[in-house]
């Protein structure tokens, strides 16, 4: 069943205009008597189209109930990448069920994150949520530099190729984070800064990622332990 996003939804009907209304009338085609789920914040309900027109679409709630929230924990310090790569970690990390992600400015990531880039970077991560049928979107913090990392999570995880040795990737806790690099990866210093900071050092298998790559491959491997 298809999904649309509402910030809330009260009552036994709601009326969509504007970008929703577009999107069920002109990119879904939606006739009267089709259904969807509606996600918001706290619930997740399944609606009818009751009546569409030029103008709205007014749709029926039928059932409705707490969204279901991850049984872990897991917190993304993802540094800082140009625009479209940046974009591309955030619907990934969302479409994987990460919990929440932190931007970090490091000595070779982009030096700031831009006020405007919140609200896409929101956009981006509700869009993933709906197509991977989760029901908990990210949240989505301000910048922090990577010497004032201070990451509370049981387990921290520091995926670096330049460690010697490789060793298949084993999570011991369900509250992690996990840090991923940018274009040129740590300087030798921020290793260290991070390593004093609790994060151990991981290197799974021998290929050099591209940040973005290593965005999706190690979150998913992360999963794949929490699962």
């Amino acid at each position: 069943m298809k999904r649309i996003w509402l910030d809330e939804v009260s009552g036994s009907s709601c009326e969509l205009r504007d970008d929703a209304h577009h999107y069920i009338k002109t990119v879904l085609r939606s006739r009267e008597g089709d259904e969807f789920g509606i996600l918001t914040p706290e619930r997740l309900c399944t609606a009818r189209v009751a009546q569409i027109n030029n103008k709205f679409t007014l749709l029926d709630i039928l059932t409705e109930r707490p969204v279901v929230r991850p049984d872990y924990r897991l917190s993304v310090y993802q540094c800082v990448l140009k625009r479209e790569y940046m974009d591309f970690a955030v619907e990934k990390y969302a479409e994987l069920g990460v919990t929440e992600i932190i931007p970090v400015i490091s000595a070779r990531s982009m030096k700031d994150v831009k006020d405007k880039s919140f609200g896409r970077y929101h956009d981006i991560a509700v869009k993933a949520v709906l197509q991977s049928e989760n029901e908990h979107v990210p949240v989505i913090h301000p910048p922090v530099h990577l010497e004032d990392i201070s990451a509370d999570n049981t387990e921290k995880l520091l995926f670096y190729e330049r460690k010697e040795g490789k060793e298949p990737l084993k999570v011991q806790s369900r509250d992690v984070a996990m840090i991923i690099g940018c274009e040129g990866g740590f300087e030798d210093e921020e290793v260290e800064t991070l390593t004093t900071k609790g994060f151990r050092v991981v290197s799974p298998f021998t290929p050099v990622l591209k940040a973005e790559t290593a965005a999706v491959v190690f979150t998913g491997l992360v999963r794949m332990e929490l699962e």
